[in-house]
């Protein structure tokens, strides 16, 4: 199995070429935004990142008011295509951190091309070329541990080193199926070792619950020593209100997740969907993330000193391509071998 092309200090954006239902927009209209209202967001990320930024937004009182779904990235994806397929007509604007996903909504007719305002002057990489969706924030699937259980002597090196019975009863980890970040993570993982070594996982009683930040609470309440694999935004967060954690950088390198924006094609709210997602975009909310330890395609953020830089990272990146054609495989294996 591949383990991803392994790649440092650069994004590798989502390539396929395919036509959407609409042309792209040259523009969101406020005026029609207002007569509609609101925007209803399904967002993957953290609660409170999701709701600081929808809170930002209705304070500037534009006459459109943003009301938040958030959820795992499988949660709220399998939400959306229950509520379609019974022409229940209720999210405009998603976010997750799974591009297989996104390549799905695209294949299926789901997505409305849009370019957000002032996209063109961020990274290569952070808009598709047919303008499907843009990437909101990019972070890294990293293994972290509570320094009160574990001395840095014994800290892991290598993702392999959790095959070790050392970890019997003190691992946590998301399920696939419920976190992008996990789907990601377990794509490259595997592809390095095989799913014989998710089965040593799986024997050594590791905890599984549905969000990878789920998994880093785990291991901040002591119930779990480490965690396999968490989202390093959520990690990055937690050190910085003085958990007792610590992240570990494998030497075979961390699987990078994207994290996508779209607008849907039957948005009920479509002019609002447009207003909101070049809110999202702008140097206002990319500050806010990087400052939640993300990072993102903006020129004009400037990322705090405890900030990891990109370039500091080997990063494992699994083509979109191949996350959309192995996430059933993940999901169905994962199940298989943990029994959930």
């Amino acid at each position: 199995m591949a383990a991803g092309r392994i790649a440092k200090g650069c994004l590798i954006g989502a390539a396929l070429a395919l036509v959407l239902s609409h042309a792209p927009s040259e523009g969101a209209d406020s005026r029609a935004a207002k007569k509609e209202g609101e925007v209803v967001w399904y967002s993957a990320l953290l609660l409170d990142i999701s709701q600081a930024v929808c809170n930002n937004f209705n304070k500037k009182q534009l006459g459109v008011k943003c009301t938040l779904h958030r959820a795992g990235s499988g949660s709220i994806y399998r939400r959306y295509l229950q509520e379609e397929k019974a022409k229940l007509r209720i999210a405009d604007v998603f976010h997750n951190a799974d591009l297989g996903q996104l390549i799905n909504l695209r294949k299926g007719g789901h997505l409305r091309a849009y370019r957000p305002a002032g996209i063109g002057k961020f990274a290569p990489g952070f808009i598709t070329p047919d303008n499907a969706w843009a990437i909101l924030r990019v972070g890294f699937y990293v293994p972290a541990y509570n320094t009160r259980y574990v001395k840095p002597g014994e800290a892991p090196r290598r993702w392999s080193d959790f095959a070790d019975p050392k970890w019997k009863g003190r691992l946590s980890m998301a399920h696939p199926g419920t976190s992008g970040f996990t789907n990601v993570g377990v794509i490259a993982v595997a592809g390095m070792y095989g799913w014989d070594f998710f089965k040593k996982l799986a024997a050594q009683g590791t905890k599984v619950v549905e969000s990878a930040t789920g998994s880093l609470t785990l291991v901040t309440r002591g119930e779990a020593h480490a965690s396999f694999g968490t989202a390093s935004y959520g990690l990055f967060n937690m050190i910085k209100k003085g958990e007792p954690l610590k992240m570990v950088v494998p030497e075979e390198g961390v699987p990078l997740s994207e994290g996508p924006n779209a607008i849907f094609r039957n948005a009920p709210h479509p002019n609002a969907a447009e207003v909101f997602t070049d809110y999202l975009f702008s140097l206002e909310v990319q500050q806010l993330l990087v400052e939640k330890g993300l990072h993102v395609g903006h020129p004009g953020v400037k990322y705090p000193k405890e900030q990891v830089p990109l370039d500091k990272f080997k990063l494992i990146v699994v083509p979109p391509e191949e996350i959309q054609k192995r996430s059933k495989e993940v999901r169905d294996k994962f199940r298989e071998i943990f029994g959930i």
